[in-house]
């Protein structure tokens, strides 16, 4: 008799164990930021009197967060192996500037490339620079936060100085065209982040790097004592986030037809924003490309919506903060509901 009381417990005592009934009210379907998501866009449809909705600024929405999302793919690469990258707004830069100047019919600083040998030397560069901040993350105890940022300042430095400072503002003009062509209603360059979202997916939970990834991230020692190549992995992850970054250098450069020097400071912020906002811890381990997409959603129609509303894009600002620390504290919240 007392077994059978102790395993058929009453449903009320369940709730009254110490985060345990928290816990199960708390594990939403889908998750807390999807049900955050839905109630940003029901207040946009109100809020806006249903323009949010029309078609030209759904795609408007997308267009402009396509490559803050390529980034925040790239970002979490790096935050789920318990990492950071502070590099990748650079990154992404400096290969736009490679790529539109090396197709430029008068280059200003590099040799003349077609098109698409211009594009692969972007993606060398984002590759070589990743590489570099995986290698060192990978052989010296010297945290990623500051590999990062080092590399950061010196590709700045760097390009300034090849530059000049001067923009780039005549690259090919398939690259033009290829940032205003659309299939159907959809924007090249938002199929291209959808493309990559799918590319990201599969690397995370279909391939046996992004296995090791999450091991790594989770719990480094483990990891190496189960025989998992930590170093190999630092590279992988960064080398990839490498990738991603001059993939979004070439998408920016697609959209606006010209690049600066001084084009990617806010690039950092937000790829790193939107990988919190979607609830991406960055105690590693643990997130999915999914969770930076919401994330890079709830921002991008938070800032259209503002935008409707014609708000202040100083206030803007204090808004999307207040809307990061509210996410995190959100998502810690529910972590410690969960014992985790």
């Amino acid at each position: 008799m007392t077994v059978s009381k102790s395993v058929a417990r009453p449903a009320a005592d369940e709730a009254s164990q110490p985060g345990r009934g928290n816990a199960n009210r708390r594990r939403l379907p889908g998750g807390a930021m999807v049900w955050v998501l839905v109630a940003l866009i029901l207040a946009a449809i109100v809020l806006s009197k249903g323009v949010f909705v029309r078609p030209s600024n759904l795609t408007t929405v997308l267009y402009q967060i396509s490559v803050v999302g390529v980034l925040a793919m790239a970002q979490a690469f790096a935050v789920i192996s318990k990492g950071l990258d502070l590099s990748l707004g650079a990154t992404a830069i400096l290969a736009a500037l490679v790529i539109g100047d090396s197709s430029s019919a008068d280059p200003q600083f590099l040799p003349h490339l077609p098109l698409p040998l211009a594009i692969v030397a972007g993606l060398v560069v984002g590759l070589v620079v990743g590489v570099v901040n995986g290698v060192i993350a990978g052989r010296t105890p010297v945290p990623p936060f500051i590999i990062t940022l080092s590399t950061y300042l010196v590709i700045v430095g760097v390009t300034f100085m090849i530059t000049q400072g001067a923009p780039v503002t005549q690259p090919d003009q398939l690259l033009k065209d290829l940032g205003d062509a659309r299939v159907w209603i959809l924007p090249v360059p938002v199929l291209l982040w959808f493309a990559l979202i799918v590319v990201g997916h599969l690397v995370l939970s279909r391939t046996k790097q992004g296995a090791m990834l999450y091991s790594v991230g989770g719990n480094e020692t483990a990891a190496r004592l189960s025989g998992v190549p930590v170093a190999r992995i630092k590279m992988f992850v960064y080398g990839a986030a490498g990738v991603f970054a001059a993939a979004a250098g070439l998408l920016f450069l697609a959209r606006t037809g010209s690049v600066s020097p001084s084009a990617g400071s806010e690039f950092m912020l937000m790829s790193l924003a939107a990988v919190v906002v979607g609830g991406i811890p960055l105690s590693g381990g643990q997130g999915k490309i999914k969770d930076v997409v919401l994330g890079v959603l709830i921002l991008g129609i938070a800032g259209n919506l503002m935008n409707l509303m014609l708000i202040s894009p100083y206030l803007q600002m204090a808004v999307q903060g207040a809307i990061i620390l509210l996410a995190v504290g959100a998502n810690q919240r529910l972590a410690h509901g969960r014992g985790q």
